[in-house]
């Protein structure tokens, strides 16, 4: 009788464990009136859920390539070690392609095209079209010799003028080692 009765408990404490479980149901969603600031809602864009929350808007979304994008004047210094080698000033231009966010040209070194990637964190950086982590120099061949492999970066300030851009390449040459480029270069 003791194990009829035990039986018979625990049959209605399950059934009632059982029914009183329902699956929940979402709530229906509801808009509110508050949440009207518009906010970019596309992972590749450099402002990516800026102003979140709020109503997607991916009108006002801008990407990598669109904060180098431009004409420059660009100042140069160029140092081999700690040796300063010379200054110059010329014009450059970079340009994004429709196909890309992030992928931009830079001309006006030695006349040839150099290929960068530009990220969402305001850097952008060459390129490595030659080279891999077992060799000892990667990045872009013929700089402005045939000889020449050109890496480094091109950095914008998030707070500084959004018309100055940092530059910091390295170029190695076969005979004369390797020269850093340091400069800055103002739109145009």
């Amino acid at each position: 009788m003791k194990y009829v009765a035990f039986i018979l408990f625990s049959l209605l404490v399950g059934t009632s464990i059982f029914f009183s479980c329902a699956k929940w149901h979402d709530p229906a969603p509801v808009n509110d009136p508050r949440l009207t600031n518009p906010y970019c809602n596309d992972p590749a864009a450099v402002n990516y859920n800026w102003g979140f929350p709020g109503k997607p808007d991916n009108s006002i979304c801008f990407y990598p390539y669109s904060l180098f994008v431009g004409n420059y004047m660009y100042y140069d210094s160029m140092y081999q070690d700690t040796l300063f080698l010379g200054a110059d000033s010329f014009l450059i231009s970079i340009a994004g392609t429709d196909t890309s966010h992030t992928r931009i040209f830079l001309n006006g070194f030695c006349g040839h095209s150099i290929l960068l990637t530009a990220l969402p964190g305001y850097q952008a950086t060459v390129d490595t079209l030659v080279g891999d982590t077992a060799t000892s120099t990667s990045g872009q061949n013929y700089f402005c010799g045939a000889t020449d492999t050109l890496n480094g970066v091109i950095s914008r300030d998030r707070l500084d003028s959004p018309t100055v851009l940092h530059f910091s390449f390295s170029v190695t040459r076969d005979s004369s080692g390797i020269t850093t480029h340091n400069g800055t270069a103002k739109k145009l």
